[in-house]
């Protein structure tokens, strides 16, 4: 299974491996002009353009695999997400520089894409799934804790923002056996919830 093979979707989102195609969309909701405010500089400029160059170089290298995210019931655009820190010898990844659009966030999309990173990541053969996100993004810091990833260090004044400000960076992680366990439990409050929804209506 490689990471970036295609049928990554449930019935709420979809992930399409980045493409150069792809950046109309992030031109479109202003995605990289809000991502300079917690993502790490990079050498080729801050623009759309300059971000898609970046990502497409790292992705022929084999150091990063990202996606695009569509909303299944009208495929509209609804954020990326990459995996970066692969590594085949050490059966690790790490999930990272994700951004949803305002029309996604609260309606169950992070925990979805997540899953299904996850899932693919696990399939794929790792042992460990890491996330690293700014210290400062509290919101983000819980939503990957509620996933049931455990937080494992702050690595301090690790990344230059492209804003010229210094992050502390959270380290957090799952282990093989400790995801799938959270999947399993995820699904289990899917079910629950869905199941509550039938008996309201």
């Amino acid at each position: 299974m490689n990471l970036h093979a295609p049928g990554l979707e449930d019935e709420l989102v979809r992930l399409e491996p980045f493409e150069q195609g792809h950046v109309a969309y992030l031109k479109d909701f202003g995605a990289v002009e809000a991502m300079w405010d917690w993502m790490p500089d990079i050498p080729t400029g801050k623009s759309a353009d300059a971000y898609a160059a970046h990502i497409c170089s790292l992705q022929k290298r084999g150091t990063l695999v990202a996606f695009t995210m569509f909303r299944q019931s009208d495929n509209a655009f609804a954020g990326v997400v990459d995996y970066d820190f692969i590594s085949r010898t050490h059966r690790r990844v790490r999930i990272s520089n994700f951004w949803y659009t305002e029309e996604a966030r609260g309606k169950g999309f992070f925990q979805a894409s997540q899953c299904l990173l996850i899932r693919r990541a696990l399939d794929w053969g790792a042992k460990r799934v890491g996330w690293i996100v700014p210290a400062e993004a509290k919101s983000a810091v819980r939503a990957i804790e509620r996933l049931g990833a455990k937080q494992e260090g702050l690595l301090r004044s690790y990344y230059r923002f492209a804003g010229g400000g210094w992050a502390d960076m959270a380290l957090h992680a799952m282990l093989r056996d400790e995801a799938e366990l959270a999947l399993h439990r995820i699904k289990l409050e899917r079910e629950l919830a869905e199941d509550k929804g039938d008996s309201a209506s």
